[in-house]
C-alpha cells in the first residue's frame, strides 16, 4: 500500500491507496486510529482524492473509456454526489470560500461551479474554436474565481488571466495578449500576478502586479529589468526575489504598493521553502534559518531539508531523504528528528 494522499475531514482521515497501477481506492479512520474502512472504490482503473471541504471528500475518478468524473462524498454518512461527468481531463477541484459551500469541477473547456451536492450550477467561461487553448491555474480568492487560458502562440493567446465573482458576472482581463500572465498570490481580496516577456516564471524576463479582483487600483510592486519572482506573501507584504545572476536580492514590497524593503541576498543553492505569517523559511546550505522582515536571521536548525516543508503549531517541520525532522520556529531548538522512514503529509 502506498500512501498517496491525507487530508482531514471533521472527525475523518481521508486518504488514498494505491495497489497495481490499475487499482486506486479511497478509504477513511477516525482520528482516534478506529473505523478504517473504504470511503469510495469504484470499479474503475483510479480514483484520485482531491481536497476536503468540512464534512465532505472530494474524488476524482477515471473511467475505462478514458473519461472522468468529480464526486463528493461524506466520510461520516456515506453520502455521495456527483458533480461532473464532463470532459477526459481531470482537474484540481478548487473550493469557492466565503461560505457558499460550492466546489469547481472544472474541465479543460468549461469553467463552472455546483454546490456540494451537483446542484445549482453556475457557468463561468468555455472555451469555444480553439483547440489549442484551455484554463489552467483555476483559484477562488475572496468572492471570486482567478484562472488562466492558455494557448499556442502565435494561433492561440499565450496565457491570460481573467476574474470572475463566483456568483456569476462580468469578466475581467488583468492584461493585454501580449504579456504571459500568471497568478502569484493574494492577501484579503488583492490578487498578486506576473506580467512576463515569455512564459514561465523565472525563465523570462516578469514584472510583478497586484490589482483589486475588478482589476482596479493596480500598482507596480517590482519592474526592475531582472528577472523577479515572487516567493509568497505574509500578513501583508509580497515577498519578491530579484535574479542578479548568484547575488540575488530578497525584498519585501506593500501588497497595495509602496517603497521595497531588502531583506538579503541569496546565492543560487539558498532558496525560501515556506512563509509563516511575517517568518520566511529560508534553505541554506549551513540549515534551515528564519528571516523577519527586518532582515533579521535566526538559525533554527542544521537540517537542510528536500521536500515537505510545513508549519505544525509553532515549528517547522522538513524531509530529508527519507528522515522526518521538526524544529521551533523561535529558533529556540533543538531540532528533532520525528521519523526515520517517512515523509511529511500534512497537519491534524
Amino acid at each position: 500500500m502506498q500512501q498517496a494522499a491525507v487530508l482531514v475531514s471533521g472527525a475523518h482521515v481521508v486518504y488514498s491507496r494505491d495497489g497495481d497501477h490499475e487499482s486506486q481506492d479511497i478509504w477513511t479512520v477516525r482520528t482516534d486510529g478506529t473505523g478504517d474502512r473504504t470511503l469510495f472504490n469504484a470499479p474503475v482503473q483510479s480514483e484520485r482524492l482531491l481536497g476536503v471541504s468540512g464534512p465532505w471528500a472530494l474524488v476524482s475518478k477515471w473511467l475505462e473509456d478514458g473519461t472522468s468524473q468529480r464526486w463528493s462524498v461524506r466520510p461520516d454518512t456515506g453520502e455521495q454526489f456527483l458533480l461532473s461527468d464532463e470532459g477526459s481531463f481531470v482537474n484540481d477541484v478548487v473550493m469557492v470560500p466565503q461560505g457558499t459551500e460550492r466546489v469547481i469541477p472544472y474541465t479543460s473547456i468549461h469553467l463552472f461551479s455546483v454546490t456540494l451536492r451537483g446542484t445549482n450550477l453556475i457557468d463561468y467561461d468555455r472555451i469555444t474554436g480553439d483547440p489549442n487553448s484551455y484554463f489552467i491555474g483555476v483559484n477562488a480568492i475572496a468572492d471570486s474565481v482567478v484562472y488562466m487560458i492558455r494557448g499556442e502562440p502565435p494561433t492561440s493567446p499565450p496565457a491570460v488571466l481573467f476574474a470572475k465573482p463566483a456568483s456569476g458576472g462580468t469578466r475581467v482581463q488583468f492584461e493585454s495578449e501580449q504579456f504571459y500572465t500568471h497568478p502569484a498570490g493574494s492577501i484579503a481580496s488583492r490578487l498578486i500576478y506576473q506580467r512576463c516577456s515569455g512564459d514561465f516564471p523565472g525563465l523570462f524576463a516578469c514584472d510583478v502586479l497586484s490589482a483589486n479582483l475588478d482589476n482596479t487600483g493596480k500598482v507596480v510592486l517590482a519592474g526592475q529589468p531582472a528577472n523577479e519572482v515572487v516567493q509568497g506573501v505574509t500578513t501583508n507584504q509580497v515577498i519578491i526575489r530579484r535574479n542578479l545572476v548568484g547575488n540575488d536580492q530578497l525584498v519585501a514590497v506593500p501588497v497595495a504598493g509602496g517603497p521595497e524593503k531588502p531583506l538579503i541576498t541569496m546565492t543560487d543553492n539558498e532558496f525560501v521553502d515556506l512563509i509563516v505569517g511575517d517568518l520566511i523559511i529560508v534553505r541554506r546550505q549551513s540549515g534551515t534559518w528564519s528571516l523577519d522582515l527586518n532582515g533579521t536571521l535566526t538559525k533554527l536548525g542544521t537540517i537542510v531539508g528536500d521536500s515537505g516543508f510545513i508549519a505544525v503549531g509553532d515549528s517547522v517541520c522538513v524531509t530529508k531523504v527519507t528522515a522526518v525532522w521538526c524544529m521551533p520556529l523561535d529558533g529556540s531548538g533543538p531540532q528533532v528528528k520525528i521519523a526515520d522512514n517517512g515523509k511529511v503529509v500534512g497537519v491534524l
